[in-house]
Order: C-alpha cells, then structure tokens, then sequence
C-alpha cells in the first residue's frame, strides 16, 4: 500500500476518533448539544449549489457493495456505527440495512437499506450520542424513560442519549417515533439521504436528500427550514467543506464510511 493510501486511512480513523471523542465529551456535559461545535460560522457561505452524487466508499477507498453492509434483525443485540459524511463534510448520516423490512425510501435488491442524518432534530447532537440501537439493544438512558423488552420496538431505535429522541428506522422519512413511554423532544424526523443502487455493479450512491423531510439540522439558517416540503430539494449547500471527487473523476464525489467494527469495514452478519 502506498504512503498515501497510508495517510488516508490514518486520517479516517482519526476523523472517526475525533467523532467519538466530541461526542463523549457531550455527553459528559449532560444537556450541553454538540451543535455548537459542529455549525460552521461560515454556514451562510455557499459552497454547492446543488446536491452532489457521491459514491460510498471504505476507508480504503473501495467502493461499498450493498451485499457487504450487515443486517440488523428482531434479535440482533449489537450493530456497527456506521457514519458517512453528505451532502457536505460536516454532517454525518447513520447507514443501515434491516433484514424482513422494505424500507420506504430504502434500495438495495430488497429495498432494506438506507441512511438517515446523523444530527438529531431535537438540538443537534450527533452520532455516536445518536446512533441505531437494534432490538435487543435497549440504552440505558432509554430504560431510565420506561424503556423495558416488552415495549422497545421490534427493530430497536434510532436513540439519542443527549435528551431522549427517537427516531423509527424502518419508516423511511416519516420516522419521528412517539409511540413509547416517553415521547421524543424532537419535533421532526431525521432527514432520510437518497440513495442509488447499481444492480449491476452492487454499488451505492448518494444522490441528496428526500424532499419529504425536514432540513438537515445545520441547514435551519434557511427560512422556513423546519418545515416539511419542497424547500428541501431548494437548499443552498453553505458551510463546511464540499466532499472529495472519487479518483479523477469530474462529477463524481465520493464519501467515506467509517465503522466502530474491527478492521476497515464491518463483515456479513
């Protein structure tokens, strides 16, 4: 491996480091919200017009198949963080796949995978404090709201250990879950990204965000951008750092997924 491919992946891992450790750090400060430190003070600074097509890629920069993306199912009790960057370098996304479930929005050979933004709606803490907790996996900040085996969802949650909102994985962009003991203090669903599957090659793109969502979280500088609707296709991409083009190409970008799973990507479950 060369001495750039070297640097690369050291450079992910830290990124991926440096993403735990911020969001340690919230935790630790109990109500305080990571969002502070993550909106750009340039956020009003335009730096794509448009949403861009981005290729999901691994640390070493091999495109992710589709077929290597491990299942989550009604008995799984542990699953990978799995966080990529779109449609800027500062907002992350949660990726997941869910076995038995057609998720709306979701592609893949059967419709069961998908991402959704990695920045709670609530006030802006993001993953790991966010992150999918699957069936048999109930946090304990959830059992202290009344959180029990009996009544946590059959596919577990997309919990966020700052103040408690939850987020449904399996219902595609309408995913704002209020059906537990304790209601979430979000007021919105977590954006759904919009991905492309290649049958052909097994590859995965990010091509932008579903226009039934709500904005993503540091993107509500844009009037009226709590609200659902056709202002989502209309955002004006501001702040933070556009992605990297995949390997010379002109159009093409691509983004990076990185695990909290040994070695540079999690295996078949």
């Amino acid at each position: 491996m060369s001495t750039k491919k070297d640097e690369s992946v050291d450079n992910d891992k830290r990124k991926l480091l440096k993403l735990f450790g911020l969001s340690a750090g919230a935790l630790a400060l109990g109500s305080l919200s990571a969002e502070r430190f993550f909106v750009p003070e340039s956020r009003n600074q335009p730096v794509l017009t448009s949403y861009p097509r981005a290729i999901l890629v691994d640390p070493e920069d091999n495109p992710i198949l589709a077929s290597q993306i491990p299942y989550a199912n009604e008995s799984t009790s542990s699953y990978p963080i799995m966080v990529f960057n779109y449609p800027l370098q500062d907002e992350p996304n949660i990726l997941v796949r869910l076995r038995g479930i057609t998720i709306p929005g979701g592609v893949g050979p059967n419709s069961d995978i998908t991402a959704y933004s990695g920045i709670c709606q609530h006030l802006g803490c993001i993953a790991p404090l966010l992150r999918y907790n699957p069936a048999q996996n109930i946090p304990f900040e959830a059992k202290l709201i009344g959180y029990t085996p009996e009544n946590w969802p059959p596919y577990g949650l997309i919990y966020c250990k700052c103040h408690g909102s939850q987020y449904d994985p399996t219902k595609g962009h309408d995913n704002l879950y209020n059906s537990g003991p304790a209601p979430s203090p979000a007021n919105h669903s977590l954006p759904q990204v919009t991905l492309e599957y290649d049958a052909a090659t097994d590859r995965i793109y990010a091509t932008g965000m579903n226009p039934l969502n709500a904005v993503i979280r540091t993107h509500l500088w844009q009037p009226n951008g709590e609200t659902y609707g056709s202002e989502v296709q209309e955002e004006n991409l501001s702040g933070g750092t556009a992605l990297t083009l995949y390997q010379g190409n002109t159009s093409l970008y691509k983004t990076t997924v990185v695990t909290s799973s040994n070695g540079p990507w999690p295996g078949n479950y």
